[in-house]
């Protein structure tokens, strides 16, 4: 950069010479012409020597600035050129990752609620088997108890009966015999017995 100011500073001066003595040309013209009376000389005159120093000085000038400042100015470009492609490509990086974890979110989201569903799903079927099992084991129950009961029930008929058999027999046949004043065969007994158990049942 420094170089670049000082060769700009360069031309500068150089043009400033040319224009010195462009200048002093001039005035040594308009001097003579002032002398003289017929006509007047232009004020700008063609100059060839100065003509062709100034395409050499410049075309110095150009080619010191592609050397000293074109090259550092291309690979300046270059660099931040490459810099935003590296940028640019980062961040299209960036954005195809977000992309694929977002993809891989959403996948184990549907995986998770795919389980969920099914874990549900398996717990209506646990609890409407389990629903079964104890409407099963409730009937089951319902039915033993009834079987006791019943059972108990018959067992306590035949006891009654069997204890108003005794107290038939005992004071029925007793009371025959007394009654007669002789003693009951068995046949006779059991005949009397069964006549006042008829008679009790057809009461009740």
């Amino acid at each position: 950069m420094r170089k670049l100011i000082g060769l700009s500073l360069l031309v500068i001066g150089l043009s400033l010479g040319q224009f010195d003595f462009v200048t002093s040309a001039f005035a040594s013209d308009e001097a003579h012409a002032a002398g003289e009376s017929h006509g007047k000389r232009p004020v700008i005159e063609w100059h060839q020597d100065l003509a062709i120093w100034s395409l050499v000085t410049f075309v110095v000038y150009i080619l010191v600035l592609k050397k000293a400042a074109w090259g550092p100015l291309i690979q300046g470009l270059d660099t931040r050129e490459s810099r935003m492609k590296q940028q640019i490509a980062d961040a299209e990086a960036a954005r195809v990752k977000a992309e694929q974890m977002l993809a891989e979110h959403a996948k184990k989201l549907d995986k998770v609620q795919d389980e969920v569903k099914e874990i549900l799903a398996e717990a209506r079927r646990d609890a409407e088997h389990t629903k079964q099992d104890i409407v099963a084991t409730a009937n089951k129950e319902a039915e033993a108890t009834r079987k006791r009961a019943v059972e108990d029930i018959e067992h306590a008929r035949d006891l009654a009966m069997k204890e108003l058999f005794d107290f038939v027999s005992s004071n029925v046949i007793g009371a025959t015999e007394n009654v007669l004043g002789r003693a009951l065969s068995d046949d006779d007994q059991k005949r009397l017995v069964q006549d006042a158990l008829n008679q009790i049942g057809s009461k009740t």
